[in-house]
């Protein structure tokens, strides 16, 4: 046998989310973490995931968490706990253009629907 040595890598969980943001200082030693333990949940998943699977899909996980982290997706373990589900947000500013496009769309089609008046009444 020989003397292989393991690489061990550090993954100091709780200095990587105050890095990211997760986890902010307030007035009076309160400390803001509202999504910090999730995401600690979530690092660990990715980190067995990288180790696990060389094919692993690292950068759009890494997308999923900061989406997550950003308020602008919803992120949850399945129920089995074999993956993560992930669903955007709906966002004001495309629900606004898309109900705009919506109110244009039906008036240019009413107007296509209206008589020319230049058809004489039989």
């Amino acid at each position: 046998m020989g003397n292989k040595k393991e690489k061990i890598v550090t993954f100091n969980v709780l200095k990587l989310l105050e890095e990211e943001g997760y986890i902010k200082d307030g007035e009076d030693n309160i400390v803001h973490a509202e999504k910090a333990f999730f995401a600690a949940r979530v690092m660990r998943w990715i980190r067995t995931q990288v180790q696990e699977d060389p094919n692993f899909n690292l950068p759009a996980y890494l997308t999923m968490l900061m989406y997550y982290k950003l308020g602008t997706a919803e992120l949850e373990f399945k129920e089995d706990g074999g993956g993560l589900m992930y669903r955007m947000k709906p966002d004001k500013e495309m629900n606004e253009l898309v109900n705009s496009i919506i109110k244009s769309s039906n008036e240019i089609a009413a107007k296509a629907a209206e008589p020319s008046g230049s058809e004489e009444p039989t």
